[in-house]
């Protein structure tokens, strides 16, 4: 992609060249992460002529009050922890996950629950605390319409929030939800389970080197816990990916825990295979071999033409306090599928898609 000019004394040595030299393309509106694989994306002058879009350059999540790209069909997509995004497309903002005020024990997000004030609609993976912690209190002041399966509803009517705003799904079946400018397919996923002997060990290890909490802190903690269930049904019938149809045909699967895939995702992506976009949670096995596997194991089903990992970040102590390598799991689905694009950015970085491109130009549906 071509670079920005930087500011300043390079600005100022610009204008002074300017009467000599042949006009400068102007910089792209952003650098789509597929740009090296769609010449398209730097063929079109009318694409690579317009100005820059702040929505693809500024941190600021449009939920708290940052820009929203301009053009409808650029997708803007942040991570904020854990498995918790902000999709913006079309005017409407989608959150993933709700789980913002994380306590003192994990690093921070440079936002607030209560900084976020737009949200049209919240999809719940499932209802673990790290998940869903924040998304009553969210849905409540922003009227979103939040998504999920029963044993997270349940939740959600106990903390206060309107019935009308609450839709619950099963993902058995081919169930679908309607918003204006995308759809919704909510499939039943099963929630990770890694191998305690070896869990156990570490996370013992590493706390045992990790600072202690306060009392005063503990009972933060627990505060927050309890805005989430512990319900064991999260396993296998509380857990829920979910295919995001947008209405010019780009397709994003998004799934907020690393369990195996189950024969309800194996049969959506057998009648409609391939999505442009895969959000996938790593499994939380402490192993990078075990890590890969587990996302081959997804990959292989959602065929994706690019790939975004998520729950990679940590907590300093508790429950598996480690991040979650990538780069050993990029290098194991590129070599499965070497036309698959990897990107991991830090925390409110923005990655934009021109969705429309990709589709008319680069729907390759991971070519393993």
């Amino acid at each position: 992609m071509k670079a920005a000019l930087a500011a300043g004394s390079a600005a100022a040595a610009f204008f002074a060249l300017s009467a000599a030299a042949p006009p400068l393309a102007q910089a792209d509106p952003f650098a789509d992460p597929r740009a090296d694989k769609i010449p398209a994306l730097e063929q079109i002058g009318s694409f690579t002529n317009e100005p820059h879009d702040p929505a693809c350059s500024d941190r600021r999540l449009v939920s708290t009050g940052g820009p929203a790209p301009r053009d409808r069909h650029t997708l803007a997509v942040r991570w904020t922890g854990f498995s918790n995004f902000e999709l913006v497309y079309g005017g409407k903002i989608i959150l993933l996950d709700a789980f913002f005020d994380r306590g003192p024990d994990y690093p921070p997000l440079g936002f607030t629950a209560a900084d976020v004030k737009k949200a049209d609609v919240i999809l719940l993976g499932h209802g673990h605390f790290d998940h869903m912690a924040d998304a009553a209190s969210v849905g409540i002041r922003t009227g979103a319409t939040i998504v999920g399966a029963p044993v997270t509803t349940d939740k959600l009517k106990t903390q206060g929030v309107p019935e009308k705003q609450i839709r619950t799904v099963f993902g058995r079946a081919q169930e679908k939800l309607f918003f204006s400018g995308f759809n919704v397919q909510p499939v039943l996923g099963l929630h990770g389970q890694p191998d305690k002997h070896i869990t156990e060990v570490m996370e013992n290890a590493i706390n045992s080197l990790a600072p202690k909490l306060t009392p005063e802190q503990q009972a933060e903690e627990k505060t927050i816990q309890a805005r989430g269930t512990f319900d064991p049904r999260v396993i296998t019938e509380g857990t829920i990916a979910y295919i995001i149809t947008f209405d010019d045909g780009f397709r994003v699967v998004y799934r907020d825990s690393g369990g195996h895939p189950t024969d309800y995702e194996k049969q959506a992506f057998a009648q409609s295979p391939g999505v442009d976009l895969a959000l996938v949670a790593l499994s939380a096995d402490f192993l990078n071999p075990l890590v890969a596997a587990a996302a081959l194991e997804l990959e292989k089903i959602y065929k994706p033409d690019v790939f975004m990992p998520a729950h990679h970040d940590a907590g300093f102590s508790g429950h598996t306090p480690l991040w979650r390598a990538t780069e050993p799991v990029f290098q194991a689905l590129k070599d499965a599928n070497p036309r698959l694009t990897t990107v991991s950015r830090e925390y409110r970085e923005p990655v934009c898609f021109d969705t429309e491109v990709n589709v008319a130009h680069s729907r390759t549906r991971g070519g393993g």
